[in-house]
């Protein structure tokens, strides 16, 4: 069995185009986890509550349940990560929000 030991592709985010990739493959976000991308990426390291990212997400007064937002963290991450199950670009700090770690 032969492993690969190169780092894996780092992901590109073209805000202006709306693509996100890793590699040569393009990753088939939804509008809202593009935007939920963008977001964090604009303010990498920094954490993200919930309340900030539905308002810079959703925008036009959502009135819903917050765990909206971790439904569509949760899914971003199937597509974003290496192994979702244990993520390391987009982390959860617990009892505060998301932030995104910069590669």
């Amino acid at each position: 069995m032969v492993l690969d030991s190169r780092p894996p592709a780092p992901l590109v985010l073209r805000a202006a185009a709306g693509t996100a990739s890793r590699g040569d493959a393009q990753l088939p976000l939804t509008v809202t986890e593009f935007r939920l991308l963008c977001e964090l990426a604009a303010v990498p390291g920094r954490v993200l509550s919930r309340p900030e990212l539905l308002e810079r997400v959703w925008q036009h007064g959502y009135f819903g349940d917050e765990r909206i937002v971790d439904v569509h963290i949760r899914r971003l991450r199937t597509k974003v990560e290496l192994d979702p199950g244990a993520p390391e670009l987009v982390v959860t700090v617990r009892g505060l929000g998301y932030r995104l770690d910069p590669q």
